[in-house]
């Protein structure tokens, strides 16, 4: 149970980082329909008459609590990869606290897993100006702001005699999840026009349909680890205090995320969604260098969900002890996560049967120089405008410095980028319609056996292109 809390830990405080961007694409004028959700005014710079995106996939993890130093790499972990010598007799991973080696330096800890799917997609550019349908799945789990020592706790686990009898007060975080898809549409035109600049502007509208959404809002957490007088050999933690909020929904508790399940007119959440950008774009020669500013909202709205949500502000008239036995038939993360709600919840009714659930609303800033002959430079700030005790799930604030090559059949790109006081550094390459990349290299080759202690990990591609040239006939 220890090394599942261990890995739990590990995963539930992990931040997502420019995985959902893509930087490599996103920065990219061949990006087409992936551009837009930086900035839905790039649909009226787009050089193509029509693009058609078949479909992208991302799967991203980075974290600012603890350095992974395993055997094997993160994408191994991953892709269920991990050699047989790592595991039990049962096939199960066996996997050891020194796995990860603790970040701590008295700074919050974030944290997200976060996967994305971008379905069939087009958009077509005219002398009208530019429309674009586009599909997107996305599931998110989410933690902000969980203090190191809690952190610390679940890490060590509770027979850590060191953590007896340590009070911790007042601690505060957030944790949101939400799985949903979308069906936008994206309309683009020059706002604007002079001889050597112009002023696009674009709108896009989603509907949204939610599966899965879970929040867990703590605004005060007390909290103490003691040996459990019923059993020497164990230790339990109690909850003193909780002033929080709690809500969830059972959806895909039996359920697998199909095809059927997407279009199932059960699902809990309904929602609509909207991005707002301007795009300034400044060039002398038509035929010369262009520079783009670009600043947009995007994600703004939510869900509702249909779901229990209970809010607690009395622990210290009934303390909740957790033990190690209360995990002792838990087989995955979630199952953890139901775990703890049953804890929380033995003895209450649900104060309301409907819950929130935002999305991760960003304000994005980018410049781009685009060089004759191919050469580019973009830098992409996005600005997190979420609060911590939002029920939303969040954009955390990244900078994202993006050099590229690129022609009409190959693109080839280094993001760099900035997140929870870290740097990674990726690298993607289009050769016709096929993209892949990643903005965290070394997360995917990382392991204790070559010296590189990453982060996190971060891959993306698919298969998406352009048909015909607005740019020539212009």
């Amino acid at each position: 149970m220890k090394n599942l809390l261990l890995l739990g830990s590990l995963l539930l405080t992990t931040s997502v980082s420019s995985a959902q961007n893509m930087m490599g694409v996103a920065t990219s004028r061949y990006g087409g329909t992936n551009r837009l959700y930086v900035n839905p005014a790039f649909a009226a710079d787009s050089p193509s008459r029509f693009y058609v995106n078949v479909g992208m996939g991302s799967a991203h993890v980075n974290n600012n609590y603890v350095r992974y130093q395993a055997p094997f790499s993160l994408m191994r972990l991953i892709s269920n990869r991990v050699p047989a010598q790592y595991r039990n007799p049962d096939g199960s991973l066996r996997f050891d606290v020194n796995y990860t080696d603790e970040i701590l330096d008295d700074n919050p800890k974030n944290g997200t897993i976060w996967g994305e799917v971008r379905g069939p997609a087009f958009l077509t550019r005219g002398n009208w100006g530019a429309f674009a349908v586009t599909t997107r799945l996305r599931a998110v789990a989410q933690v902000k702001g969980a203090s190191e020592s809690l952190l610390s706790a679940v890490r060590a686990g509770l027979s850590d005699g060191v953590l007896y009898g340590i009070p911790n007060n007042d601690n505060q975080f957030s944790a949101n999840t939400n799985t949903f898809s979308e069906l936008a549409f994206t309309y683009s035109n020059v706002l604007w026009e002079g001889e050597t600049d112009r002023l696009l502007l674009g709108v896009t509208a989603k509907g949204l349909l939610g599966y899965n959404a879970q929040h867990l809002i703590n605004r005060g957490l007390d909290y103490r680890i003691a040996a459990d007088p019923d059993n020497p050999n164990s230790a339990f933690l109690e909850v003193n205090r909780l002033d929080a909020k709690l809500a969830y929904t059972t959806f895909l508790q039996n359920r697998p995320l199909s095809p059927r399940t997407l279009l199932s007119t059960n699902a809990p959440g309904r929602g609509i969604g909207l991005d707002l950008g301007l795009s300034y774009i400044y060039q002398p020669d038509p035929y010369g260098a262009a520079l783009r500013l670009g600043v947009a909202i995007t994600d703004i709205g939510g869900l509702s969900y249909r779901g229990d949500a209970y809010t607690y502000n009395d622990a210290a008239e009934n303390p909740i002890r957790f033990r190690s036995s209360d995990f002792n038939n838990v087989g995955n993360s979630t199952e953890i996560i139901r775990t703890i709600q049953n804890k929380l919840n033995t003895g209450r009714n649900p104060s309301a049967g409907r819950f929130r659930a935002g999305l991760p609303t960003s304000l994005n800033l980018t410049a781009d120089y685009a060089f004759p002959k191919g050469l580019g430079l973009n830098v992409t700030y996005l600005q997190d405008v979420r609060s911590q005790q939002a029920t939303a799930i969040h954009q955390p604030t990244l900078l994202a410095v993006t050099p590229r090559y690129e022609t009409r059949w190959v693109s080839v790109s280094m993001p760099v980028t900035y997140l929870n006081r870290g740097l990674t550094a990726g690298a993607m390459v289009r050769v016709g319609p096929g993209w892949i990349g990643t903005d965290n290299f070394f997360g995917l080759i990382g392991n204790a056996s070559n010296g590189i202690r990453p982060r996190g990990l971060d891959v993306y591609g698919g298969v998406a292109f352009g048909i015909g040239r607005i740019d020539e006939e212009e």
